[in-house]
């Protein structure tokens, strides 16, 4: 199992949205309730939205906080 940390990067401060865990690495892109919540969270829609993975750092590109983006 691997702790997953989602955070953003805004006005200089790094902002927890969710943690989790998940054996399947493919996995840890954030879905449609994942950007509800995001939204809750910050009051806004992120503009970025990054995970930290075993000490890494891994930003999501851009189309992937788009509500329209489809895995195809």
């Amino acid at each position: 199992m691997k702790d997953i940390i989602y955070f953003t990067k805004e006005d200089g401060q790094n902002i927890i949205l969710l943690t989790s865990k998940s054996n399947d690495i493919s996995m840890i892109g954030p879905d449609e309730r994942d950007f509800k919540l995001y939204k809750r969270i910050l009051g806004h829609k992120p503009t970025n939205v990054y995970a930290l993975i075993d000490g890494k750092e891994f930003k999501f590109p851009k189309a992937w906080l788009t509500p329209d983006f489809q895995w195809n």
